[in-house]
């Protein structure tokens, strides 16, 4: 038991560590990485005690029954745009790999739910630097171009949006800002025209300190 709890802790972090390596640096996981790490965590899921379970196939079949409600749950962030897909496909894979006699569903929210507060966390923290520290009327203009723009549209646009300036735009890349607007807009404080884009932040971090609170919380 205590080699299975050993396992899963450095395992995981190596796995998170390279992860937002990659994430911060790239932007992107390779789908060979994950599907690697996913064999390994594979081979570490049965060198849990089996002796608690009489019937090889109950593990099997909880094992199953994580890894569905995981994608479950990763399916939903996804289509609300929360996380990407390489995002997805590492939740699914931690999930797989947690050693289930002292993992439940109950951790298994939990996880998910100190992961959407983190990302809550980050989302306000990227409002209040757009709304009073970036100095940008930029916003403005957005609002400008579309009629009856509710209070909440306004929110969503400064917190999960952010404005390039155009004369920068070639340091940027597809996989860290999304281009939303083929409109320029001249930000009079700035004296510069920039560019309406979706910033896409590096949530292998937020999904390491997640992982690492759940850990804690259950072999502590």
């Amino acid at each position: 038991m205590i080699l299975s709890i050993n396992l899963f802790f450095f395992y995981t972090n190596i796995v998170l560590i390279y992860c937002m390596y990659r994430d911060i640096k790239f932007r992107k996981i390779p789908n060979k990485a994950i599907i690697g790490f996913l064999l390994i965590g594979s081979l570490l899921a049965f060198t849990e005690d089996l002796d608690i379970y009489n019937n090889i196939l109950i593990f099997i079949i909880t094992k199953v029954f994580f890894l569905f409600f995981a994608f479950i749950f990763s399916f939903v962030l996804f289509c609300l745009k929360i996380i990407g897909g390489s995002d997805g496909k590492l939740l699914i894979m931690l999930t797989f790999s947690y050693p289930i006699y002292r993992f439940n569903f109950q951790w298994l929210f939990s996880f998910f739910f100190v992961f959407l507060f983190l990302y809550l966390i980050l989302g306000v923290v990227n409002y209040l630097f757009n709304n009073f520290l970036s100095n940008n009327n930029s916003y403005d203009m957005i609002y400008s171009l579309e009629e009856n723009v509710s209070f909440l549209h306004k929110v969503f646009i400064i917190t999960f949006y952010k404005f390039l300036d155009f004369s920068q735009i070639n340091r940027y890349t597809n996989e860290k800002f999304v281009l939303k607007s083929l409109n320029l807009f001249y930000n009079k404080n700035k004296g510069k025209f920039q560019i309406l884009t979706q910033y896409r932040p590096p949530l292998v971090i937020l999904i390491f300190f997640a992982n690492n609170y759940i850990i804690l919380k259950i072999f502590c």
